[in-house]
Formats: structure tokens, C-alpha cells, sequence
């Protein structure tokens, strides 16, 4: 079945939905299934990241600080060649 065919088939089943509870469930599925592929921030690069990125990002850098991988401030400045300011 192809996908103009399944939408055709959704959009039917939907207008049978006589109860705006259900609806406005599949309102919110529907809003955060669309919003979780939609960029929320950027990466210093300037590489989008979605939701879920970002979460996953953030978690390797939790996961990274808890095994010990840290680094002073003056140890960043080396690494960038910014020297101590």
C-alpha cells in the first residue's frame, strides 16, 4: 500500500473520531511526533540538532564527565591556543 493511499485511509478514519478527548490526543501525538524533528539547537559548527540529539548529546557528555573525562579551564585555553586571560 503506498503512502497517499495510507493517508487517504488515516484522513477517513480520523473524521469518524466523534470524541475531542481522542482527538486532542492525536493533536498532541501528532505535534510532538513533528516537533521532535524539528531543530532545537545548533551545534557550534552550526549542525542542527533535534530533540533527540541534543538528549543524546547531552547524555555523552553526563556520561563522559561521570568516567572522570574533565578538563580546567586552563587546560581548554591551552588546548585552543587562547592562552590565560
Amino acid at each position: 500500500m503506498n503512502l497517499a493511499i495510507r493517508k487517504k485511509r488515516f484522513i477517513e478514519k480520523f473524521q469518524t473520531i466523534g470524541e475531542e478527548e481522542k482527538i486532542a490526543r492525536l493533536e498532541a501525538l501528532l505535534s510532538k511526533e513533528i516537533n521532535s524533528e524539528q531543530p532545537v539547537a545548533h551545534t557550534i559548527s552550526g549542525k542542527e540538532l533535534t530533540s533527540a540529539s541534543y538528549i543524546n548529546r547531552n547524555q555523552q557528555a553526563l556520561d563522559s564527565y561521570y568516567k572522570g573525562n574533565t578538563k580546567t579551564t586552563p587546560e581548554l585555553l591551552k588546548k585552543y591556543g587562547l592562552g590565560e586571560r
